[in-house]
Order: C-alpha cells, then sequence, then structure tokens
C-alpha cells in the first residue's frame, strides 16, 4: 500500500488574474507563498514522508519546495502530472472565452467529462494521464508515503477516481481550494481517499 498526499498549487498570479494558465508558466503570488509554508508547517507535523514529486510548473514546484527544504528531500518533476493543456485558450482570461469560443467553453463549464480547451487536451485525456502517473509512481513506491505536488484539475480527477472510480462521475462539485490537502490510498491498483479537503492549516487568513 501506498499513501499519496495530494496538494494544489498555492494561489497563482494567473489565480489573481482569473486567466487560463494550463500549461503556461505563472508563478505563485505573494499569498501562494504563505500557503505553501503553512502547507509545509502542516505535512511536517503530522506526516511522514518518504519521496517528493510535482508538475515541472513552477507554481507547483513552489508550493512543495519549502516542506522537501525542512525534510531535506529532492522535489522530483514529473510532467504526467502537469496541468490540462490549454491550447489557444493559455493566457486567456476567462471573460473572454465565452465570446471567443462559446461552443467550447460553455461545454467546458457545463459538460466537462468531454471538455476540451480548442486545440489543447481534452478533461478525459488528462484523467487517464494522471491515473497512469500516480500508478505508476505508487508502483514505484510501494509501502512508501508520497508528497504530489500538482494543479486543480489533476488533483479533482485523481479525487473523482479514488470516489467514484470512473472519468464518467467528473465534476466540478469536486472542489480543490489552493494549497488544499488530499490523502489517498493505492493497493492493489485501486486509489481510494483516506482524508480529503484538508485546508485548516490556511486559517481564515490564507484560504
Amino acid at each position: 500500500m501506498t499513501r499519496i498526499i495530494l496538494v494544489r498549487h498555492g494561489r497563482s498570479m494567473a489565480n489573481l488574474e482569473d486567466t487560463f494558465r494550463g500549461v503556461t508558466e505563472t508563478p505563485l503570488s505573494p499569498l501562494g507563498h504563505q500557503q505553501a509554508e503553512a502547507v509545509a508547517d502542516y505535512l511536517t507535523a503530522h506526516e511522514k514522508i518518504d519521496r517528493i514529486y510535482a508538475s515541472p510548473l513552477s507554481r507547483a514546484v513552489d508550493t512543495v519546495m519549502p516542506t522537501a527544504k525542512r525534510l531535506g528531500l529532492h522535489v522530483t518533476p514529473d510532467r504526467g502530472l502537469i496541468e490540462v493543456d490549454g491550447g489557444l485558450w493559455e493566457g486567456l482570461p476567462f471573460a473572454g472565452l465565452t465570446e471567443l469560443y462559446p461552443e467550447e467553453f460553455d461545454r467546458w463549464c457545463n459538460d466537462p467529462r468531454n471538455a476540451c480547451p480548442t486545440g489543447g487536451e481534452s478533461l478525459r485525456d488528462l484523467y487517464a494521464r494522471v491515473l497512469d502517473c500516480i500508478k505508476r509512481l505508487a508502483s514505484e513506491n510501494d509501502g512508501k508515503t508520497l508528497l504530489i505536488g500538482s494543479h486543480m484539475t489533476p488533483v479533482r480527477a485523481l479525487l473523482i477516481e479514488a470516489l467514484f472510480g470512473t472519468v464518467e462521475k467528473y465534476t466540478r462539485e469536486v472542489k480543490v481550494p489552493n494549497a488544499s490537502i488530499h490523502i489517498l490510498r493505492f493497493e492493489n491498483g485501486t486509489l481510494t481517499p483516506e482524508k480529503i479537503s484538508i485546508t485548516e492549516h490556511l486559517g481564515e487568513d490564507l484560504l
């Protein structure tokens, strides 16, 4: 059995600007850096972590880096954990997507299982990619506890898999706040939830 601690990156500058940044670099905001330290406070107090992996994008790496430094661990980047590729939507404000790509953006909002940013990666493909990545990392680290730094869409996909076991249940009703922590177990090829939606480390000031 492998324990998997998922962390969505802290608040980024793109989150503040309300732009679609998918696989495009955007740094953590000052609040995001504070959230990363709060994640480290919580994890070093409550968990024994053996290895740390992250999406190669800096906002994910920088969210788990304070924990890595305190534990003396290396952060290993893995592209299987990267955010959905937004294609032509990358860098655009969400408000403008309704006008530029009305049909695709409507599907993104209302039929996410079958959604795909224009010229980008479908959510079904992301779901399969991230699940394959986590199963590989869990199998390579059997018996260990892994910290995984990633993004909203990949983390949500893994929570959907642990809760419901199928992409057909993909829904944005499963919330993934910035710097939230979610703990899953991987055993016999299956993900199950241990404890999800941990935000107590953030308090009112850092939410």
